[in-house]
């Protein structure tokens, strides 16, 4: 399903990737609507419940993201390119959160009324102070500043924690509220977490020949890989418990079989890295390049899912 953008934001998407929109004839340039006050809150919402729980869960990728982006410009891999990464997902990761809570009419969000949904918002907005300082003072003409760089990875860190629990917050919500139903759910957060993991994993490799906790950053690289194989072996097999079955849509086992040839090309780059081994010039770039070609194949079988539901 075709979204239409404005031109400035299909320029940076060009050179980026595409954030599918899962909603019925949306636009990006409207995204910064209210949502329209004569619809019934819960009626919009009935409609807006699979979306708003992508909507949620991607925050987790576009925090990973920056931090992804802003190791990289540290290691000087492709600075101009991932200078862009991180002022589109900073933008989109803020905007999002006020479409989650205020409601988009380009969206097809109704404003949550939910007080527990609403306050998680609210809180990961006060979060996001603490994650934005640091950033900012690193990217404020002072490029390369290794004490705002480590800040950040450490606020990175925690901020992923109340990312994940109020993922989980929205889940328990929309599933008991009956809007979306518990294969749905699963489906579309085992399809987005692997969605993060594309971002995660590029994160822990860069930060492992950064220097950054090297030996913690390794084990948490391991572990990364291992769920990032193991999951994509069950979305290909049809897992009952990722509320999949073995007939899979063939947009899905199209992406799922593209992203499996995108990831064999860097594995061995990375796996080498586990042992400490520095890659070349040429594999760092391709490391950067591929992980966006990865986290565009999931973010297209995540929307699919989104759509299904």
């Amino acid at each position: 399903m075709g979204i239409g953008r404005s031109p400035w934001h299909s320029a940076i998407f060009a050179a980026l990737l595409v954030f599918a929109w899962p909603t019925a004839s949306t636009s990006w340039a409207q995204d910064n609507t209210p949502a329209n006050p004569a619809v019934p809150p819960d009626a919009a919402t009935a409609v807006s419940s699979a979306p708003r729980l992508n909507l949620i869960d991607r925050q987790r990728m576009l925090a990973e993201m920056l931090a992804k982006a802003l190791c990289f410009i540290d290691l000087k891999v492709d600075k101009k390119v991932h200078r862009n990464q991180m002022s589109v997902a900073q933008y989109v990761f803020h905007s999002t959160l006020e479409h989650l809570n205020e409601g988009s009419a380009g969206l097809e969000l109704a404003a949550e009324h939910h007080p527990e949904l609403k306050k998680a918002i609210e809180d990961i907005k006060l979060s996001w102070v603490n994650y934005a300082e640091p950033l900012n003072s690193w990217t404020g003409g002072r490029w390369g500043k290794a004490q705002f760089a480590i800040k950040v990875y450490e606020v990175d860190e925690a901020y992923e924690k109340q990312l994940s629990e109020a993922i989980a917050l929205y889940r328990k919500v929309l599933v008991d509220a009956g809007s979306v139903t518990q294969d749905a759910a699963a489906a579309i957060l085992a399809a987005g977490k692997q969605r993060t993991l594309t971002q995660q994993f590029s994160k822990q490799f860069c930060q492992a020949l950064s220097g950054y906790k090297t030996e913690v950053t390794r084990d948490n690289l391991k572990q990364s890989l291992a769920l990032y194989k193991d999951v994509t072996k069950k979305f290909v097999a049809g897992a009952k418990e990722l509320g999949l079955t073995e007939d899979q849509p063939g947009l899905v086992l199209d992406n799922i079989e593209l992203a499996q040839a995108t990831f064999a090309k860097i594995e061995p780059i990375l796996i080498s890295a586990l042992d400490g081994n520095m890659p070349t010039l040429e594999e760092l770039s391709l490391v950067a390049t591929a992980n966006v070609e990865l986290l565009r194949h999931w973010e297209k079988i995540v929307s699919t899912y989104v759509l299904l539901n």
